[in-house]
């Protein structure tokens, strides 16, 4: 960083960085790249909700997918976004599409420059059966991360808690229960790799936490600023173009001249309920897993620059609970066996074990239709006697969630319709038409099951279909479920460099985002796990190469 003042700057860098989330692979990048940059992030930890999240990155070809026998390519990526990503909608042009495919090696190769280690999944592509997806999928993870290799900057990270030093899919696969020898085949790694970690005295981290524990300690040891708790006030604009920031540090003002540009990518809006009333209702704030401190403040600051914006009423739906502890999202548990959802007429109407993104959007059509704000979940007691409930593992159902309400129980269909308020007969007929479907092992109305994305959640020892289960064996059990989050998926519109359109469709010189800052790439769909930690940080890549190549040509 270059640190002299200038007449009307307080210090002078190449890039600033606005947000020490995903956009800190772009600081690696700048300085990969040689040039100057500064990273401000508002809150007192680096890490932004991805530290938060499952830490999955989807990628097209890339040199850790081809180690692990992945024959992924770039014709094979464009033409999976191709038939997936729905047509027309401003943040997903075939540009922008193919950039996403083009960055992902680059983006890989870059963390890895880092040693930030990363591990093939084997999480099936959320729409395998399109062309160019794979059933083995695209996912990629960080390894487990010591954190104590952080240092003094071990408190910087967000905090987040990690019952178990397990990835994404151990988790997945240790939801289900003592069920078969890949789960106890998992059970006894998890717990060796944690009794070994313990026995070495090492704080072994994984998922978000990890992956951006591997990223926050490059950027240590590359000695880039990170400049906590230091919110941005706004854009400087010289002659329509963005030439630095206004932040607050130390309580004071200071100006930021960014010689090459500033990146936005400070997050979304999950925690604005102003805004999420605004583009969202019925859905608030109440059932998100984002960040405390995404509130969206640089999405609006950017508007009153004359930035674009769309897919504001979207977010990354992810149906959810209120438990008496607060929000609890469910990805696995509601495509296992033996449950299903209902509305407040007691009326079945989406693929309860679909994509999460798809079954927050058909919670949201339905709940609108009815002017309500949730649905049921229905667990059956075999649901709750082999399977995970959120947080709650099998057998085990805490006490408080009974007493508070969250959790009705009864020993009869015609009992939990009481208690929840639905028509008995209602209820009664939408559970043997569902118990016939599952006799004949197969949803004739939904199709659950019927993917690559259902069955990776299902339980293989029920056959012939391992999502569909009988709900006939009291007692039964019902929560309201909610079309959840883990952050908003709308933001400034971009183009395929990242750049900040305005109104008119022109770039904003100096000016990029990423993230959730920005729309997605996507559209109003979600096609893999991590896809939009992925974006986040392919785009942070991309925003910085142009910001570096505008200054070599005329681009």
């Amino acid at each position: 960083m270059t640190t002299e003042a200038t007449e009307s700057y307080d210090c002078v860098c190449d890039v600033l960085i606005v947000g020490a989330g995903g956009g800190l692979a772009g600081a690696l990048a700048a300085c990969d790249a040689g040039a100057d940059v500064v990273v401000v992030e508002k809150s007192a930890f680096a890490g932004g909700a991805t530290a938060l999240s499952g830490g999955t990155l989807w990628l097209f070809t890339n040199s850790v997918s081809r180690a692990a026998g992945l024959d992924d390519t770039i014709e094979k990526g464009i033409a999976h976004l191709s038939a997936i990503v729905p047509k027309g909608y401003p943040s997903a042009t075939p540009a922008r599409l193919e950039a996403y495919v083009r960055a992902s090696g680059p983006l890989v190769d870059l963390l890895q420059r880092h040693d930030v280690a990363l591990q093939h999944s084997g999480w099936t592509d959320y729409y395998a059966e399109a062309p160019g997806g794979f059933v083995r999928g695209r996912t990629l993870h960080a390894a487990p991360f010591n954190a104590h290799e952080l240092g003094a900057a071990e408190s910087w990270l967000r905090p987040t808690k990690l019952f178990l030093a397990a990835n994404s899919v151990e988790v997945a696969v240790l939801a289900l229960g003592a069920r078969s020898l890949r789960t106890a085949w998992v059970s006894a790694r998890v717990l060796c790799r944690d009794l070994w970690a313990r026995a070495r005295r090492v704080k072994l981290l994984t998922r978000g936490q990890s992956l951006m524990g591997r990223i926050l300690r490059a950027a240590v040891r590359k000695k880039i600023p990170i400049w906590r708790e230091t919110p941005l006030l706004d854009l400087i604009v010289e002659n329509g173009a963005v030439k630095g920031a206004i932040v607050q540090r130390d309580g004071k003002p200071v100006r930021i001249h960014a010689r090459k540009g500033v990146l936005l990518a400070a997050g979304g809006f999950a925690r604005n309920d102003g805004m999420r009333q605004l583009y969202q209702a019925p859905v608030g704030t109440d059932v998100t897993m984002s960040s405390p401190d995404d509130t969206g403040e640089v999405i609006l600051l950017g508007q009153t620059h004359g930035a674009a914006t769309a897919l504001l009423e979207e977010s990354w739906w992810v149906p959810g609970t209120k438990t008496p502890a607060g929000p609890m999202l469910h990805v696995w548990d509601r495509c296992f066996p033996h449950s299903l959802i209902v509305d407040t007429t007691g009326k079945r109407y989406l693929n309860e074990a679909g994509p999460y993104m798809e079954a927050g959007q058909a919670m949201i059509r339905r709940h609108r239709e009815l002017n309500t704000d949730h649905s049921w979940i229905i667990l059956e007691s075999r649901h709750r006697n082999r399977y995970a409930f959120g947080l709650a593992p099998p057998r085990f159902t805490p006490g408080e969630w009974f007493e508070t309400g969250y959790l009705k129980k009864a020993d009869t269909l015609e009992g939990l319709a009481d208690a929840i308020g639905v028509h008995p007969g209602t209820l009664k007929e939408t559970v043997a038409h569902f118990n016939t479907m599952v006799a004949n092992g197969r949803d004739a109305d939904f199709a659950r099951g019927e993917t690559a994305y259902s069955r990776f959640y299902s339980d293989e020892r029920v056959k012939p279909n391992g999502n569909l289960g009988a709900v006939e064996r009291g007692p039964f059990y019902a929560a309201k479920i909610y079309p959840g989050d883990v952050g908003t998926a709308g933001g400034l519109l971009t183009d395929e460099f990242a750049r900040v359109l305005n109104k008119d469709g022109q770039p904003i010189a100096g000016l990029y985002a990423a993230g959730n800052t920005s729309a997605s790439v996507f559209g109003p769909m979600y096609p893999g796990a991590g896809a939009s930690i992925a974006a986040s940080m392919i785009f942070s890549l991309i925003a910085v190469n142009h910001m570096a190549a505008k200054n070599r040509v005329n681009t």
